[in-house]
C-alpha cells in the first residue's frame, strides 16, 4: 500500500508541474513572433529628371523592404526650388551649382526615406557611412559648401519586429 500511495502522489505531482508549465509558458505563436523581423533598406538616391532650365528639381530615394516574393519598391521626393536655392545660399547660376542642388535634392529625399522609417518604427541595423555637402555661413551670411565624395554609398539597412 505505501508503494501505491507513493507512485500515486510521485504521477500526481509530475503531472501538476507539468500542467502548470503548459499553462504559463508562451504559445507557439507568441515564440513565433518574437522572433520575426521585418527588412528594409535604403538602395540609392537619383535626379529621375535632369533639363538645361529646371525651376524645381526633384531628388528621390528608393525605399526596399525586402520580402520573400523580392523587393516591395516605394519612393521617397523631395523638391528643390533652384531659384530659391540659389538666393538661399548666393550662389550664381553656374553648372556648379546646379550640381549642388541636385545634391541638395537628393539628401533631402535620403533624410525623407530615414525619417519616414524611423517614425514607421524602423531602426537602422549598423551605422551607415552616409556623407552629406556641408553648408557653413561665414560672417557676412554667404556660405561656404564643402562638397563630399558622394560617388558610392552604401545601402542602409533597417529592421523592425513584424507586425
Amino acid at each position: 500500500m505505501n508503494k501505491t500511495l507513493f507512485t500515486a502522489v510521485g504521477l500526481f505531482i509530475g503531472l501538476s508541474i507539468f500542467g502548470i508549465s503548459s499553462i504559463f509558458s508562451p504559445s507557439t505563436a507568441q515564440k513565433k513572433y518574437v522572433s520575426q523581423w521585418e527588412y528594409a533598406a535604403i538602395t540609392f538616391t537619383s535626379i529621375p529628371y535632369y533639363s538645361e532650365n529646371q525651376a524645381v528639381i526633384i531628388g528621390v530615394a528608393n525605399v526596399c523592404y525586402l520580402q520573400q516574393s523580392g523587393c516591395r519598391n516605394e519612393e521617397a521626393k523631395a523638391e528643390v526650388i533652384y531659384a530659391k536655392f540659389l538666393q538661399d545660399y548666393r550662389l550664381e547660376n553656374t553648372s556648379s551649382s546646379k550640381n549642388l542642388a541636385y545634391s541638395r535634392a537628393k539628401e533631402l529625399a535620403y533624410t525623407k526615406a530615414v525619417a519616414k522609417l524611423g517614425a514607421e518604427g524602423w531602426e537602422i541595423v549598423g551605422q551607415p557611412s552616409v556623407n552629406f555637402d556641408v553648408y557653413i555661413p561665414d560672417n557676412q551670411g554667404n556660405y561656404y559648401i564643402g562638397q563630399t565624395n558622394k560617388e558610392v554609398k552604401p545601402n542602409v539597412y533597417f529592421k523592425r519586429l513584424a507586425q
